[in-house]
């Protein structure tokens, strides 16, 4: 192999220069390597400029969902490609520039050094060219889509890898005095292999491509192959210095390595979790990586013997508009384990009750088990035979469930009992034993009402599935079917009224807040059509919703429908929307917020995110096991992690 790096004589001896935290997971991060500023952006769309003290230069709230970023290398043009093919400028304080619309399905985005033409590559295998001023300036059809661009600093030229295995050298060229830029495909190899990350040096003489098993493949300015680096890892991220005589590198295992010039390895350690990002210095004196946790770290290949461990970053952004900082990475108040196995949580079963604050489990033994809030065990329910698991709550109750038994627990005593009821295929379950008692349904079409000693007070059979089922203060109970009927009884059992919808549309169904205007919401998925109900069921109002809902529920007084794909809207019990908003995925759960408001808790991989309707994080929490099961209330959110029930306290309002 041809090597044109001198491997370095002084001894390495790195150390942790600083480490901070992004409010929400860690979607990209790049380096302006002339300003010396890290520019990142998390999955809550959050925009960060890090300077290199570690210290907050600027934080944003992106124009919309990023999917792929770039920055100049002196950090003055920033771009991004969004969702619904939209290309964003901004300057280095992220204040937008332009917002334009480019080729459809946007796959890779470059901006060249001096931040004077932005490259977009689409499926389409077609890469456009841009001004920094947003206009097009020109674009070349490749072989193949191209899933990374790289812009060579010393030359007008690009390299582009192909995201199904291939390298292509691009002649850049001016035409006319107009800022028009050509390209022109001058070499292109096939690979071997799928690629990760595409870096060169300065002049390109340099050009690495992360090859996973295959090792790091290095090229030439003119294509020529002179092998390949192996570290024994599946290598994600190869990134060399300017001069291309030192070279950082991680792997999917979780390794961080630096390399000289000739490839051999200089310093390598092992991270807690594997890169998702990294950048390092022109000058080869530092590297940055970034985790999918959130944390970014820079690590100086020189520390004067003073090894730094990392610290989280306390900063606080200048700009007023600016946040970070504000949420938090927490971990829990308590944990407690709860099954023997990791496999045994994914069938568990956890609800949180407000009054009294308690947290309630029910594994593939059975048995409820309640804890306290500040995580004292107060002991199991009995066991209750049958399959599957329902748990539901009430104020000073919770009550778990199979398709056959039922055991009720009366939280303020601390007393539990199984109902002496016979039942066959339990479905549905409501219960308000204070006033009412509980509202039953069997087989999907048997609806009854019980009493807490297992006394029957009314049966009804039904001509059509039950879909939901829901119980009113005053004792009314309500229950929509699969023929698209809202159907009323009263608190003896007889009819008390009913609403007709479409019959192949069943609709989602709660109970209003005490003090509404109306009793009963109901929500027509395929209709898109939030109703309000009388106590008999004739509709007061109705408000449209914008999409075909997934789930819909109640959250203090407000009602709250989500979208497949994480949309989110709430409405005031007139049919109002109150928020609307977007997240990374379904939402698990909601509760309210220090203030009242709804808040949404999801996991996402390893994260547990506590979020407003809007998507700002409120606060998160990296889980060192598998993310189970979870439930929330005011109090606080309860998830199963790895064997362990962990509870988060709610935050207070401030």
């Amino acid at each position: 192999m041809t090597q044109s790096a001198v491997r370095s004589s002084v001894k390495l001896d790195p150390g942790t220069a600083w480490s901070v935290l992004t409010d929400a997971p860690l979607k990209g991060m790049t380096l302006a390597r002339e300003a010396g500023s890290v520019f990142a952006w998390d999955e809550a769309n959050q925009l960060y400029r890090i300077d290199a003290r570690g210290q907050f230069q600027s934080v944003a709230k992106a124009p919309g969902k990023i999917l792929h970023g770039s920055v100049s290398d002196d950090g003055s043009l920033v771009a991004f490609v969004g969702e619904g093919s939209r290309l964003w400028l901004l300057d280095g304080d992220f204040e937008l520039i332009h917002d334009r619309a480019v080729i459809a399905e946007p796959l890779s985005l470059a901006i060249d050094p001096h931040g004077r033409y932005v490259a977009v590559g689409s499926k389409m295998n077609v890469v456009q060219f841009y001004s920094r001023h947003a206009k097009l300036a020109g674009k070349f059809a490749t072989r193949q889509p191209l899933s990374s661009l790289v812009f060579i600093p010393d030359q007008p030229f690009l390299v582009g890898i192909g995201a199904y295995g291939s390298i292509a050298g691009i002649q850049l060229s001016e035409r006319g005095s107009n800022g028009s830029l050509d390209g022109e495909i001058v070499w292109y190899e096939a690979l071997m292999s799928s690629t990760g990350r595409l870096a060169t040096t300065g002049d390109g003489q340099m050009i690495l491509i992360s090859c996973f098993t295959h090792g790091i493949q290095r090229y030439d300015l003119e294509g020529r192959s002179e092998g390949a680096y192996h570290l024994g890892g599946s290598a994600g991220h190869a990134v060399p210095d300017f001069a291309g005589r030192t070279i950082a590198v991680t792997t999917l295992e979780g390794e961080l390595a630096i390399l000289s010039g000739a490839g051999n390895v200089r310093w390598r350690t092992t991270l807690n979790r594997p890169a998702m990002a990294l950048e390092t210095d022109a000058l080869g004196r530092y590297l940055v990586y970034g985790q999918s946790t959130g944390e970014i770290v820079r690590v100086d290949f020189q520390s004067n013997g003073q090894t730094a461990s990392p610290t989280t970053s306390t900063s606080k952004p200048s700009a007023s508009r600016s946040r970070a900082g504000t949420a938090s990475v927490r971990v829990p108040n308590w944990t407690a384990e709860v099954v023997a196995h990791e496999d045994q949580a994914e069938f568990a079963v956890v609800a949180v009750c407000d009054d009294p604050g308690r947290i309630g489990v029910i594994t593939h033994q059975n048995k409820l088990e309640i804890f306290t809030t500040d995580g004292k065990r107060l002991g199991q329910a009995p066991e209750i035979d049958g399959v599957g698991r329902i748990v539901r709550t009430s104020a000073g109750w919770m009550a778990a469930a199979t398709d056959r038994r039922i055991v009720l627990c009366d939280l303020r005593k601390n007393q539990a009992q199984r109902l002496d009821l016979n039942l066959c295929e339990l479905t549905h379950l409501a219960i308000q034993p204070d006033t009412y008692g509980l509202a039953i349904v069997q087989e999907r079409d048997r609806l009854g009402r019980t009493t807490l000693a297992g006394r029957w007070v009314w049966k009804s059979e039904l001509s059509s599935p039950v879909e939901d089922l829901a119980i009113h203060p005053d004792g009314f109970t309500a229950v929509t079917t699969e023929d698209g009927l809202l159907r009323i009884f009263d608190p003896a059992g007889a009819p008390a009224g009913e609403f007709r919808g479409p019959p192949s549309d069943p609709a989602f169904l709660i109970a209003a807040p005490e003090g509404s205007p109306v009793s009963w919401l109901t929500l027509a998925r395929r209709s898109q059509v939030l109703r309000g109900h009388d106590r008999n069921g004739r509709a007061v109002w109705e408000s449209p919703v914008p999409w075909e809902a997934w789930q819909f529920q109640a959250v203090g007084t407000s009602a709250v429908a989500v979208a497949p794909d994480g949309r989110v809207m709430s409405y005031d019990s007139s049919g109002h929307a109150l928020a609307q908003g977007r997240g990374e995925g379904v939402p698990d759960a909601f509760c309210l917020g220090p203030k009242g408001e709804p808040v949404r808790v999801s996991r996402q991989g390893v994260h547990l995110i506590c979020t407003d309707l809007s998507g700002g994080v409120a606060w998160r929490a990296v889980a060192d096991g598998t993310l189970g099961p979870l439930a929330t209330g005011q109090r606080g959110v309860a998830v199963l992690i790895g064997k362990s029930l962990a509870w988060f306290n709610g935050e207070p309002a401030k």
